[in-house]
């Protein structure tokens, strides 16, 4: 349905670990920024939350597998990351929603749902 947030569609959907290449592969292009690489191995908290917040609402279309790499794919075609930097918009920095909505609809053509917690953080 149009305007729908798609999240936590399924929140008791099983997450499978990933080893070898397939976690050499997220880990370069979608890494947890908090844990070190061998405790991301072991615990994969953050793509499991990914995949059940996000992933499950596809998952008529997507497996876990093809979800992960289509997101890839849309990383690489958008290239968020380096728009942003053009656009003044860094970690630690001080901007406004409404200026990060414009950036990502640059890129995408869409126009994002976002918003901050209380603590200001996007």
């Amino acid at each position: 349905i149009k305007g729908t947030i798609l999240n936590n569609c399924n929140p008791d959907a099983k997450y499978a670990s990933v080893t070898g290449g397939k976690f050499v592969k997220r880990n370069k292009h979608w890494p947890d920024l908090i844990l070190t690489e061998a405790a991301s191995l072991k615990r994969q908290g953050f793509w499991e939350y990914q995949f059940k917040k996000h992933g499950t609402c596809c998952s008529d279309l997507f497996n876990q597998e093809k979800y992960f790499d289509l997101a890839l794919i849309l990383k690489d075609k958008f290239d968020l990351l380096t728009t942003f930097r053009n656009k003044g918009i860094i970690p630690k920095s001080t901007c406004t929603i409404n200026k990060i909505q414009k950036t990502i609809r640059t890129v995408t053509g869409v126009v994002p749902n976002l918003s901050c917690t209380p603590t200001m953080e996007l």
